[in-house]
């Protein structure tokens, strides 16, 4: 299954799912935004496995995340692709999981 296309990025909150931002997957790039950051980074796919590697950059207001309050943060992304064509696993700082919080990516639309 290809994952090239546009995704809506959830982590678990402590009310729920939050709304992080959307994401575009094409040809192993990972971008995404929100109104009060952009990410940069790469991605994989190997069977139904997903990983990405990002860099992110907070304006404006920067938001703790991950026990810390930082402008640029590295984040590691790792999940499975389940049958839904939901990616269902976890985020985390680069290099440190004990930060690691349940994401989720849904699929919005294709690229064309």
């Amino acid at each position: 299954m290809s994952i090239e296309g546009v995704w809506k990025l959830e982590m678990m909150g402590l009310h729920g799912w939050e709304h992080l931002a959307t994401v575009f997957m094409q040809n192993g790039r990972y971008l995404s935004a929100s109104a009060h950051h952009y990410t940069i980074g790469s991605y994989q796919v190997d069977g139904d496995s997903f990983a990405a590697q990002t860099s992110a950059t907070q304006y404006g207001d920067v938001r703790t995340l991950f026990g810390s309050k930082k402008k640029k943060l590295k984040t590691s992304l790792k999940g499975k692709i389940k049958k839904d064509g939901r990616i269902a696993g976890k985020i985390s700082p680069a290099g440190d999981k004990q930060y690691a919080i349940h994401m989720r990516l849904t699929r919005l639309e294709d690229l064309d």
